[in-house]
C-alpha cells in the first residue's frame, strides 16, 4: 500500500503536467485528446471527405500511443481498378503454376522436366525389357525406343508454360519419332527379327544392357527439348528458330528417302545379295545417318535460340553424342565391317567405296576429300 501510494504520489505530477502542455500546445502534441479533436473536425467536414478520406496516421503514433495527423504517413487510396489487375495477375500466375506443377507437384520446373523425363524413360525400357527377356525377342525393342521418345517429350512438354517454342520443339521430336519409329518397327516385324540381339536376347542380363543404353540414348539426345520445356520464361521465336527448322526438315526428307531408297532396292528380286549405290546413296555410303544427324543440329539450333546460355551449351550435347554414336560406336561401323565381309573382294565395291563418301554427300563435280 506504501509503494502504491508513492507510485501516485510521483506519477499524478508528471501527468497533469502534460495535460497542462497539451492544452497550450493545442490536442494531441503528445497523446491525449487527438481522438477526440480529430473526430470532432471530421464531423463538420462534408459527407463526401467523410467517407473517403481515411484516417492519417504516423509512424510515430504507434510507437507512443499517439495519432499524428500528419499527411506524409497518411496510407494511399486503393483504387479497385488496381485491384482488379491485380487480382488477374494472381489468377493468371496461379494457373500457370498448376500448369507448370502439373506432373509433379512443387517440384522446380527444370529438374521436373529433365528428372521426370529420365524416370520415365528407364521405366519405359525396363518394362520393355522384362517383358522382351521373358519371350525371348527383340521385336518390341524399337517399339519401345520411340514410345520412350514421344512419351518423355509429351510429358516435358504437358507441364511446362506451352509456350510458341516449347511446342515447335516438342512437335519436331515426336514427327521425326514417329517416322522413323513407325519404319524401324515395320522393318523388323518384316523382316522377322534384328540379327544384332541373336547372341544376348536369351542372356537376360546382358540384353537388359542394350535396353538401358537404349534408355540414355533417348534421354541425351532428346535433351534439348526436354532444357527447353524447362524454362519458364525464354524469348519470343524469331527468324533464328525457323532457319533450325528448315534445316531439321531437310534432315528428315533426305533421311526419310535414304531409308526409302533402300527399301526399295532390297524389295526387288534383281537386287538381291547386291549392295546399294542408287539415289542418295550414290553421294554417300551412310546418306540415312547424314540426314538424322541434320535431324538434331535442327533441334538444338532451336534450343540455342531460346536465349539461356546454360541451355544452349548443354543442348549441344544432343548432335554430338549422335554423331559420335553413328560414326564410332553402333552404327557405320558395324555396317562398314558387315559390308566389308560381303563385298570386300568385289572390284565394284572396292571402286564405290573409293569414289563415295562415308557420311557428308558429295555433290557432282566435287572431290572425294570435300
Amino acid at each position: 500500500g506504501i509503494r502504491a501510494e508513492a507510485h501516485h504520489s510521483v506519477a499524478a505530477p508528471r501527468i497533469l503536467g502534460m495535460r497542462a502542455l497539451s492544452f497550450l500546445f493545442g490536442p494531441g502534441a503528445f497523446g491525449f485528446g487527438g481522438d477526440r479533436h480529430r473526430q470532432v473536425s471530421r464531423d463538420k467536414r462534408p459527407s463526401n471527405l467523410r467517407r473517403n478520406t481515411p484516417t492519417p496516421q504516423s509512424s510515430t503514433s504507434l510507437c507512443l500511443g499517439g495519432r499524428s495527423p500528419s499527411p506524409y504517413f497518411a496510407p494511399k487510396p486503393c483504387f479497385r481498378r488496381n485491384t482488379r489487375v491485380n487480382q488477374t495477375h494472381h489468377k493468371s500466375v496461379t494457373a500457370t503454376s498448376s500448369k507448370m506443377n502439373a506432373i509433379v507437384l512443387n517440384a522446380p520446373l527444370m529438374a521436373q522436366s529433365l528428372g521426370g523425363a529420365f524416370v520415365l524413360d528407364m521405366a519405359i525400357q525396363f518394362v520393355g525389357w522384362a517383358g522382351s527377356a521373358t519371350m525371348q525377342t527383340e521385336k518390341f525393342y524399337d517399339l519401345f525406343g520411340s514410345l520412350a521418345f514421344m512419351s518423355c517429350a509429351v510429358t516435358s512438354f504437358m507441364s511446362s508454360p506451352q509456350a510458341p517454342r516449347q511446342g515447335l520443339i516438342t512437335g519436331m521430336v515426336c514427327a521425326w519419332t514417329a517416322r522413323l519409329g513407325a519404319f524401324l518397327v515395320t522393318r523388323v516385324f518384316r523382316d522377322g527379327g534384328d540379327s544384332r540381339f541373336d547372341a544376348v536376347k536369351k542372356i537376360p542380363g546382358q540384353f537388359a544392357v542394350y535396353w538401358f543404353m537404349q534408355g540414355l540414348w533417348v534421354w541425351i539426345t532428346a535433351l534439348p527439348c526436354f532444357l527447353v520445356n524447362g524454362l519458364a520464361t525464354q524469348s519470343a521465336l524469331h527468324a533464328g528458330d525457323y532457319v533450325c527448322l528448315a534445316v531439321w526438315l531437310f534432315g528428315v526428307v533426305f533421311e526419310t528417302t535414304a531409308d526409302f531408297q533402300k527399301y526399295k532396292f532390297k524389295k526387288d528380286p534383281a537386287n538381291k545379295g547386291k549392295f546399294i549405290d542408287v539415289g542418295l546413296w550414290s553421294v554417300s555410303r551412310h546418306p540415312n545417318y547424314f540426314g538424322e544427324i541434320a535431324v538434331w543440329l535442327g533441334v538444338c539450333g532451336v534450343a540455342m535460340s531460346s536465349a539461356s546460355v546454360g541451355v544452349s551449351l548443354a543442348s549441344v550435347a544432343s548432335p554430338l553424342f549422335v554423331t559420335f554414336l553413328l560414326t564410332k560406336v553402333s552404327g557405320i561401323p558395324i555396317l562398314e565391317k558387315s559390308a566389308d565381309e560381303r563385298w570386300g573382294d568385289e572390284a565394284k565395291y572396292a571402286e564405290y567405296k573409293k569414289n563415295t563418301p562415308c557420311l557428308v554427300p558429295r555433290l557432282p563435280g566435287m572431290r572425294k576429300e570435300l
